[in-house]
């Protein structure tokens, strides 16, 4: 059997460490990964094997089930997960036979805190699973699982007490369950009683089955709510609508005096179906118990002293089970959280250890040898001169700088922020001649092949008599088109490679790649930025964006990167007057009208739509669509040329419609967020953006920035529904107070946190458990400062040891940091 098994553990074991070699290099080659290993894993469930290692080969199995849909980050930290599940099921099950094994003692269990948190006792392959829904897989993960609010239980109020108006948290028993209908409407009410009043909680809107399997009679809950007064005089005290995350089952009559339970402020963790409160704070404090310590020393006494923060162990206890007579902590609160030692105290502890990864990561990119460019660029020269107009002093601020990086020893690693239309790109190309005329090649990877394509046009335009080649490698391309540019760009024909993400492709293989450009990064992602710049041997890097990045997100996502900001717009650019309308206020006659009256002087209009088509989603039918309003407009404005355009096409129909727009053959283009990057009509003066409660502001201010490209005045119409019940125009109203993007780009980022705001599908963005950068970027400025300071002293690097050991387990895959040493 020991054979047996050594046999399949090395079956699993082999893919995953192929997948992991060299950084995960060859991560894209195993596409059918996560199903080989859950195969291989079933094989352990199902043989007669020891039981011990059932449990960690399960939750090993399971977080493999959605690995196809995870980010590459998610994806290395599970196989890195997998193969430490792997050497410990090997140091515990076949040197010996199992029927000698003993089992781990609790006390030992659980030590590693980037270990599974199956070890953790109590959590069983149950649990294990359950809590890996909420992306919940080690020990850390636990440690660091941010309650969503604290209940107070010191103190729980009888119904008799209850006043009208009040928020309370009562224990009762169910007494009575039941739909009652009356002459209005019908409501589901269930009746609870404490021994001294009975209270009712009232949902109009339900699912009758869900709330009788939940309120069964006789069962205890705890329920935390508004209580007001039902109608009529004397009318019985009610909870309307309690919500799910306000009421917990008391699964056991000793649960109440369970210390853990109640008596106390208790945390309310959020959930997933078919895991309870009781479970997961027995499971965090069985985690505490066990692994808490191992925090002790990591952060650095001086930092802690000097910044009045807790001892880690110490913190993290409290930020789950907080002590005596503290105060609620209310986390939309910032002086709330700043008041709490604790609190403050692992917040700046997850902002330093990142701060500490991305100047360990820049500290190496400055050690290495970079490309030595020509200090003169005669053709970048010639091309500034040939302009029709003059450059701003930001842009020749930002050419000055990277040149500069450029012709230093060092590789250059640089962050070009600037709004819609400040010249980035212009810039780029200036830095892309210098790399040509010192006979490297130079690349730009861009987000969209609509974006591709007018950089090439742009290109070539202003290149052309250089003798520059300039190609184009996209995924709409032919096979033999594909061969064709490939050899151009191995053999060195092509001087400046412009792609989508396809320049990543395996088959892409540079003859002397020099210069890197990096077009809307938050687009792409860390590791896919990663895999163009692993073309070549320490190239130069600029990254570009035009959403402009509030400066506690970019210290944050590209911490790494020096950086220059494009902060004037060229002269040419006007304001662009901007309407912030519901649907109800838009009077169609004068809507319509307005637009009208520009395209009969010969402008040309946009339209955008959050859709192509209808959705099946219930939901989302109200919202319009391209295809549907296609038809619409071209009913509306039948005197005019109406086109769409939008993802789904082939790249030749799609080249087909952007050049009939930019030569004026079409006078409305109906699109998707298609067109939100860089595409450049200077005779577009309006753009429509409907149900735009669907986008994030930045978002928004990127396509209003399609118009105000020309020498004309432009409109921008920003239309929002109240479909998503939300009060959309009280949140979209700074598009209509200021054209400004990062003040745009602050309210967005406070609105919906990082992740959405670069971009929900995208990999790269930390992700933080009790950090929020807005209410707490006054701590990220303390943290990075103590971590230059730190890093800034040689010595400490060898005294902090197991604090840098911690930095690269936590943040080594997405920083791509060597986790050897």
């Amino acid at each position: 059997m020991r054979g047996e098994l050594e046999e399949i553990l090395r079956s699993l074991e082999t893919p995953l460490l192929f997948a992991s070699k060299n950084n995960f290099s060859n991560l894209d080659k195993i596409p059918e990964l996560g199903e080989d290993i859950r195969k291989i894993s079933t094989k352990l469930l199902t043989g007669k094997f020891p039981e011990e290692i059932k449990t960690p080969v399960m939750s090993l199995r399971n977080s493999f089930s959605d690995f196809k849909r995870l980010t590459r980050p998610e994806k290395t930290r599970r196989i890195s997960s997998a193969l430490g599940v792997i050497r410990r099921i090997k140091g515990v099950s076949v040197p010996q036979p199992a029927r000698t094994e003993k089992k781990p003692s609790p006390r030992n269990r659980g030590a590693g805190f980037f270990g599974s948190v199956s070890d953790i006792p109590g959590v069983g392959a149950r649990v294990a699973s359950l809590l890996e829904k909420r992306s919940v897989r080690a020990v850390y993960d636990l440690l660091f699982y941010r309650p969503r609010k604290y209940d107070d239980r010191r103190n729980i109020t009888s119904i008799s007490e209850l006043l009208p108006e009040g928020n309370y948290t009562v224990r009762g028993r169910v007494v009575s369950v039941g739909e009652i209908r009356n002459r209005k409407r019908s409501f589901f009410q269930v009746r609870l009683r404490d021994g001294t009043q009975t209270l009712g909680l009232i949902w109009f809107n339900y699912n009758p089955r869900y709330l009788r399997g939940l309120f069964q009679k006789g069962r205890n809950f705890i329920i935390h709510g508004k209580v007001s007064q039902a109608p009529g005089r004397g009318g019985t005290l009610q909870i309307i609508h309690p919500l799910p995350q306000d009421i917990e089952i008391i699964e056991h009559e000793e649960d109440i005096g369970n210390p853990l339970q109640f008596g106390r402020i208790v945390p309310v963790y959020p959930l997933t179906e078919g895991l309870t409160q009781k479970k997961l704070r027995e499971s965090v404090k069985n985690a505490l118990d066990g692994s808490a310590r191992n925090f002790e020393g990591l952060l650095p006494e001086d930092i802690r002293e000097r910044h009045g923060l807790m001892h880690l162990p110490e913190a993290l206890e409290q930020v789950h089970f907080p002590d005596g007579d503290l105060p609620l902590i209310d986390f939309d609160d910032s002086r709330s959280v700043a008041g709490s030692r604790a609190h403050r105290t692992v917040i700046f502890f997850e902002f330093f250890v990142l701060q500490l990864g991305l100047l360990l990561k820049k500290r190496n990119v400055e050690k290495s040898r970079g490309v030595p460019f020509n200090s003169s660029c005669p053709m970048a020269d010639k091309l500034l001169r040939s302009l029709p107009f003059s450059l701003t002093r930001a842009q020749e601020k930002a050419i000055s700088e990277i040149a500069a990086d450029m012709v230093s020893p060092n590789p250059m690693n640089r962050l070009l922020q600037g709004d819609v239309g400040s010249g980035k790109t212009l810039v780029a190309l200036v830095s892309m001649l210098r790399a040509v005329e010192s006979g490297y090649q130079a690349a730009i990877m861009v987000p969209t092949e609509i974006l591709a394509e007018q950089h090439f046009r742009n290109t070539i335009r202003m290149t052309g008599d250089m003798g520059v080649k300039t190609v184009l490698l996209k995924s709409g391309l032919s096979k033999t088109e594909k061969l064709r540019v490939h050899e151009e760009i191995r053999i060195g024909d092509a001087d400046i490679v412009v792609g989508t993400h396809a320049l990543i492709s395996e088959a892409v293989d540079f003859k002397a790649l020099g210069f890197v450009v990096i077009d809307e990064q938050h687009r792409f992602g860390v590791l896919q930025r990663a895999g163009l710049v692993r073309k070549a041997t320490a190239p130069d890097v600029l990254v570009m964006t035009a959403t402009p990045i509030p400066r506690s997100l970019a210290i944050t996502v590209y911490g790494d990167l020096e950086l220059s900001v494009i902060d004037e717009l060229p002269p040419s650019r006007k304001r662009i007057k901007t309407f912030v309308l519901s649907d109800t206020q838009r009077n169609r006659a004068w809507f319509y009208g307005q637009i009208r009256k520009e395209l009969g002087e010969g402008r040309q209009a946009y339209f955008v739509y959050p859709f192509i088509e209808e959705s099946e989603n219930e939901d989302f039918r109200r919202i319009r669509h391209v295809t549907g309003m296609v038809e619409e407009l071209r009913g509306e404005f039948s005197e005019f040329r109406v086109s769409f355009i939008h993802g789904r096409m082939k790249s030749d129909e799609r080249d087909a419609v952007m050049d009939d727009f930019l030569a004026k053959r079409c006078d409305i283009l109906v699109s998707t967020t298609l067109i939100e990057v860089g595409v450049d009509v200077p005779n577009a003066t309006v753009i429509v953006i409907e149900n735009a409660e669907r986008f994030g502001l930045s978002q928004l201010h990127q396509m209003r920035g399609r118009v105000g490209r020309g020498e004309h005045e432009s409109t921008c119409y920003v239309v929002y529904s109240f479909i998503s019940g939300e009060d959309s125009g009280e949140r979209l109203r700074i598009m209509g107070e200021t054209s400004d993007g990062f003040r745009i780009s602050e309210s967005d980022l406070a609105n919906r946190g990082p992740g959405e705001f670069m971009g929900t599908k995208q990999s790269g963005v930390p992700g933080f458990s009790f950090a929020n950068l807005v209410r707490d970027s006054a701590l990220l400025s303390e943290s990075r400062d103590s971590a230059r300071e730190l890093m800034g002293k040689e010595r400490n690097l060898g005294r902090y040891e197991k604090l840098f050991r911690h930095v690269r387990a936590k943040w080594g895959s997405m920083l791509e940091l060597d986790t050897s040493s």
